[in-house]
């Protein structure tokens, strides 16, 4: 198979005749079509086979000595135009295939052979992705998984802004994991799916949700941590208090020490004598 150059003809608008290059690929989008150009250089008796060279080498028409019907896939979709070039009407997916357009030339005396190739790949354009999101802010780590319903061979391309928009980071793949615990600043995120043909962007997602939902946690943690804290506060002021009433207390009774007093009383008699005298000890605390 012969070399082919990395020409990319990228299509967009439907309804478009897209002229195609040999021995370049050629990327149209369904729908379109695409002419291929026929340079004869044989002379009045020439024979123009159309071909499918691969994945699978088939004749999908002929033109010239030889006159054939087409392959039935190709009949109603391939014509000839007025400068005897090839239109592909309509192109299909399946159409995606290297094509060759060969001439057999009869005019001189040793039949000479010439070939054109074109490679052709038809894409269907992708729809605008659809970003899904696995875990949540109360996890340390979030998934963003990025899709499309429409749209051949797809890739898949991450972009992390500021909100001022300036780019802090771009990923490749359809998922990208996120540690929102510990980014400090807000960022946006955005997924662009991409062919050859067409790109789209898709919502936007910002850690602003998260950073919400932390500042919340926090403002609770910290409404808790003070609350707890008066609570230890005010136990520890009336501990002290009763260890203070307790000690002032044990202090007072340590100064009230037993004391003794003599108490003397003499009674008279009514002849002038004098009874027995006795003393009665009063101990008070």
């Amino acid at each position: 198979m012969l070399a082919l150059l990395s020409v990319f003809h990228l299509l967009t608008l439907c309804g478009t005749e897209i002229s195609a290059v040999h021995y370049t690929i050629i990327n149209v989008v369904v729908g379109e079509k695409v002419m291929f150009p026929v340079h004869n250089q044989c002379g009045a008796q020439y024979e123009v086979s159309f071909l499918s060279k691969f994945p699978t080498h088939t004749k999908l028409a002929s033109w010239g000595l030889t006159e054939s019907d087409g392959h039935p896939l190709y009949k109603d979709r391939l014509e000839r135009s007025t400068n005897d070039s090839l239109v592909l009407h309509n192109v299909q997916v399946n159409d995606t295939k290297l094509y060759g357009i060969q001439f057999e030339c009869y005019s001189t005396k040793i039949a000479e052979t010439k070939e054109e190739l074109f490679d052709l790949r038809v894409f269907e354009p992708v729809s605008k992705p659809v970003m899904t999101i696995t875990g949540s802010c109360s996890t340390p780590n979030i998934t963003l998984s990025c899709s499309v319903f429409k749209g051949t061979n797809v890739t898949f391309h991450w972009e992390k802004q500021s909100l001022s928009g300036a780019v802090n980071g771009t990923y490749d793949g359809s998922e990208l994991v996120i540690d929102h615990v510990s980014e400090q600043e807000q960022y946006m995120y955005r997924c662009t799916a991409k062919n050859p043909v067409s790109n789209a962007i898709s919502d936007p997602w910002t850690t602003e949700q998260c950073n919400s939902y932390h500042s919340k946690i926090q403002k609770r943690l910290w409404i808790m941590y003070t609350t707890a804290a008066t609570v230890l506060l005010f136990v520890l002021i009336l501990l002290v208090y009763i260890c203070y009433k307790r000690k002032q207390s044990a202090s007072h009774k340590g100064s009230n020490k037993p004391t003794e007093r003599n108490n003397e009383e003499i009674s008279y008699l009514r002849d002038g004598l004098i009874e027995a005298t006795y003393i009665t000890r009063i101990v008070s605390s």
